[in-house]
This record gives C-alpha cells, sequence and structure tokens, in this order.
C-alpha cells in the first residue's frame, strides 16, 4: 500500500473490503501521516476585525429615519442627528416650499429639544425680534421686555433653535447680532454699548438657519457673506425637491385617501415645471408645499386640473401683456389629463 495513504483513505478501504487491520498496520500509517503534518505549513489565522462604534454608528444603529423624512440621501439626515449631538450649528439651503421648515421640526421632535422658531421674513426690525423692545406704562415707566429669543437662549433644556429665512433680513444687523451667539463666544450682547448686558446661551443650545437663495426671491440676497457662513460649523446643506418617487410618496402619506394616480399625476407637472425653471423658461417653480396643497384640494373632492391651476397659476401673472410663461403652466397642466 502506497505510503501516501493517509489514516482516513486506510479506513474508508476496510470499510469497503471487510478486511481486518492489525494494530501495526495502523501505527505504521499514523507514523507517516504524522511524518507528512511536520512539512504541512503552519496555519496562521486572521486577525478578528474589532469594530470601534463612532458617534454616526451609534445613532443609526437607535434612531431609525421617519417616514416623513423623503430626502434621497440618508447620511443629510443622520450627519443632521450628529450636528445635533455636538452643538454644531448648520445652515439649510433651498427652494421655497422644499421642506427645510418641516426638516427643523422632524429634528427636533426626534432629539426631543424645545422647539422655537423664528422667521425672518416678516419683519423688519430684527433687533427687537432678538433682542427685546422698550415698553412704558404710567406705573412703572420705561422698562425693557426681553424677546422670546432671549427666552430660547436661557432655556436648561437646550433648545432647537430655528432661524427661519436668514436671506430675508435687509438691514443687516442680523448677522451683527447674530455673530457672538454662533461662533466660540456664545452670547447675546442686549445693546452696543461698552457695557452692555449680555445672555449667556445655555451649552445644549442648537441653530438651524434656513435660507432660500435664488434669482427668484424678491428682498432675499443671492447669497450669505462668507463670515456668516463660517458660522455653521456643522456644514451647509444644499437641499433640492424631492425625487418624483419620495414627493409621490409623501403625498400619500399627509394626504393618505388621496388615489395613487394622481399623486403621480401631481408629481408629474412639478417636474416638468422644474425642468422648464431649470432651462430659465420659467422665473419660479412648483414647489412641494403647493404639491401638497393640490392634493388636500383633490381629496376633499376638486378636480384634480383645477386644483392644479388654483393653486399654480397665481405665481404665473401675466406681465406686461406677456403671457407666455402662464400659457406653458397650463399646457403641463393640461398634459396630465391626457
Amino acid at each position: 500500500m502506497s505510503e501516501k495513504s493517509t489514516l482516513e483513505e486506510l479506513f474508508d478501504i476496510g470499510a469497503d473490503t471487510d478486511r481486518d487491520i492489525d494494530d501495526e498496520t495502523i501505527s505504521t500509517y499514523e507514523s507517516a501521516e504524522r511524518e507528512d503534518d511536520s512539512h504541512a505549513e503552519p496555519i496562521v489565522e486572521d486577525e478578528p476585525v474589532v469594530h470601534i462604534p463612532t458617534v454616526i454608528s451609534k445613532i443609526k444603529g437607535s434612531v431609525d429615519i421617519p417616514e416623513e423624512f423623503k430626502f434621497a440621501e440618508s447620511n443629510t439626515f443622520y450627519s443632521m442627528l450628529r450636528n445635533i449631538y455636538r452643538g454644531k450649528s448648520v445652515l439649510v439651503t433651498g427652494p421655497s416650499g422644499c421642506g427645510k421648515s418641516s426638516l427643523g421640526k422632524i429634528l427636533a421632535e426626534i432629539t426631543n429639544k424645545p422647539f422655537y422658531a423664528f422667521n425672518f421674513g416678516d419683519t423688519m426690525n430684527p433687533s427687537a425680534k432678538l433682542l427685546g423692545d422698550t415698553k412704558y406704562d404710567s406705573a412703572t415707566g420705561t422698562w425693557f421686555k426681553p424677546s422670546r429669543f432671549v427666552s430660547a437662549l436661557q432655556d436648561k433644556k437646550g433648545a432647537f433653535i430655528m432661524l427661519d429665512e436668514v436671506t430675508r433680513d435687509r438691514t443687516g444687523d442680523l448677522a451683527n447680532i447674530l455673530m457672538p451667539v454662533l461662533d466660540g463666544q456664545r452670547y447675546l450682547a442686549l445693546d452696543e454699548s461698552e457695557d452692555a448686558d449680555t445672555v449667556k446661551i445655555d451649552e445644549g443650545a442648537f441653530f438651524f438657519a434656513t435660507a432660500n437663495i435664488g434669482r427668484e426671491y424678491l428682498g432675499a440676497s443671492h447669497d450669505l457673506d462668507r463670515a456668516w457662513k463660517d458660522r455653521f460649523t456643522g456644514g451647509i446643506y444644499e437641499l433640492e425637491y424631492l425625487p418624483a418617487d419620495k414627493e409621490t410618496e409623501l403625498l400619500m402619506i399627509r394626504s393618505p385617501k388621496l388615489d395613487r394616480k394622481d399623486a403621480d399625476h401631481i408629481t408629474d407637472f412639478a417636474s416638468r415645471v422644474r425642468a422648464l425653471y431649470k432651462a430659465e423658461e420659467l422665473n419660479t417653480s412648483v414647489s412641494t408645499r403647493m404639491c401638497l396643497t393640490t392634493a388636500e384640494l383633490v381629496v376633499d373632492g376638486m378636480d384634480m386640473l383645477e386644483a392644479l391651476k388654483m393653486v399654480c397659476l397665481p405665481f404665473y401673472p401675466i406681465q406686461g401683456g406677456d403671457d407666455t410663461e402662464r400659457v406653458r403652466v397650463i399646457q403641463a397642466i393640461q398634459a396630465m389629463g391626457e
């Protein structure tokens, strides 16, 4: 029998032939097998991979992306949660109605932070909104009433503070007041004097700013000052409108009784108009907010084409006898009925 036979092979042969195997034969094969093993390459086991948890991996393992969050990139959601955890302010830019403000509310709810919103598109006096105002009554005379913003900064639970539409400020005061709030100094001066009273900001306060930047936003600056941008140490997120499939899902979530076919038609219409806007054939686009409003009207019984006309056409007025933009939008609406 060959010297290269192994003990295992020998037992296989014995099983086939019913041959008796004596102790000497077994000893011979065991000796040969040990000799072969002495020349074998040593087995080197791979080092086990050690997973070191990170902040983002822990967040991903403990927080699911909510249904309402329909942005295409999931890392947008998780990196924003990381910034809240680290106290890094963020700025979110994008077209009106794409979901910037809704995103802020979702993040505040998930992180269980008190939510404060301050819209700077509705004031010509950001100083009064941020600092407070001087009041007078006959009993106590003149006195200073701190703003709701001051209360938010001092909230011991660590407030989620949304600074909405920061590009709408035309005075320049907003940036000057907020610079020491957003940078490492983290204080708010109540006036410009050298001995001004200051408000210390709670360590848990988080700032979430939004901005509409684009040619169609009257009264809004086309960009932000570089010093402004540098204060948002968590980064600047440039959001676009949702992809059509995710926008359809959002319509179905917000209006559960909406027929899927109608939802598809609404988002298809929005996609066509947005393409015209990107080609600079229209001066403004159709927002997700407008799509949601249209869906609500359809659920309440309005014809879809009529709902689209009611919601969208006011954004495309006839100017100086030129109805080019309105005609194109009407054509896009009519295509939904074909």
